[in-house]
């Protein structure tokens, strides 16, 4: 199996983009901090700073939470926009993500109320999250690439208050 799955990323890694040129991926990295950047729109928003510097706003479609074996699994997707700037250039791209985050046993309810009746959302039973970005369209510094990016969520006291400081790392090209 491990055979098969490094082989596939070999493939993947060395996959010419349309064009027919070797495609060629820069890391990037940084923090994110919840912001009101995003003036209103969208559900939320988080500030980035590092490779990429500007406002990611979200736009969630479906959620589920589910109680597991001694935890809720809370998971969503949806839609974000990102406007800032990459090696100095403005630009703004789309992403499609998904988010996977574990709370405390008995946080679904709350979950459950705050998405469907405006309730508070239950940040503090947070213990743990991150979520996957694909980048979709693109304009400006990011005409013509496309990358993926994933943000982990920085628990200061998993279980007792949420995160309040995002680590993200992914690629561009």
């Amino acid at each position: 199996m491990a055979i098969a799955t490094s082989f596939a990323l070999v493939i993947a890694l060395l996959t010419p983009n349309p064009a027919g040129a070797a495609e060629e991926r820069t890391v990037i990295s940084g923090t994110a901090n919840p912001s009101d950047c995003n003036n209103g729109k969208g559900l939320g928003a988080l500030e980035f700073s590092g490779d990429l510097e500007g406002c990611l706003t979200f736009f969630p479609k479906d959620y589920s939470c589910m109680e597991m074996n001694g935890f809720a699994l809370y998971e969503e997707s949806g839609n974000e926009i990102f406007v800032g700037t990459y090696d100095g250039a403005r630009g703004k791209f789309r992403t499609r993500y998904t988010l996977a985050a574990t709370y405390l046993a008995g946080s679904c309810a709350a979950i459950d109320d705050a998405v469907l009746n405006g309730g508070d959302f239950p940040w503090d039973r947070q213990v743990t999250g991150g979520c996957d970005h694909k980048i979709l369209g693109r304009k400006g510094a990011f005409a013509g690439k496309r990358g993926n990016f994933n943000i982990f969520d920085v628990i200061p006291e998993p279980g007792v208050s949420g995160a309040t400081t995002f680590q993200w790392a992914g690629w561009i090209s």
